[in-house]
C-alpha cells in the first residue's frame, strides 16, 4: 500500500480530536513527572486535530482522483 502516510494521517487527527491527553502524556513522558496538560493546550490539539482531518480528507481525495487517471 503506497499510501499507508494518509492512514496514519487519520489516526493521528482523531486522536488529536478525540484523546489529545495521550500524545501529551507521549510528546511528555520523559520532561515532566505527573503533569496534566492545560486547558488552552487541548483547545488548541483539538483545533488542529480538525484542520488536520479537513486536510488529510482532501488529500485522499486527491490520492483517489490520481489512481483513476
Amino acid at each position: 500500500m503506497d499510501y499507508w502516510w494518509i492512514v496514519f494521517l487519520y489516526i493521528l487527527s482523531i486522536m488529536m480530536i478525540v484523546k489529545p491527553e495521550i500524545l501529551w502524556k507521549i510528546e511528555h513522558f520523559l520532561s515532566v513527572k505527573n503533569g496534566e496538560p492545560s486547558d488552552w493546550y487541548l483547545a488548541f490539539m483539538r483545533v488542529g486535530g480538525t484542520f488536520l482531518l479537513i486536510i488529510t480528507i482532501f488529500c485522499t481525495i486527491f490520492a483517489v482522483l490520481s489512481m483513476v487517471k
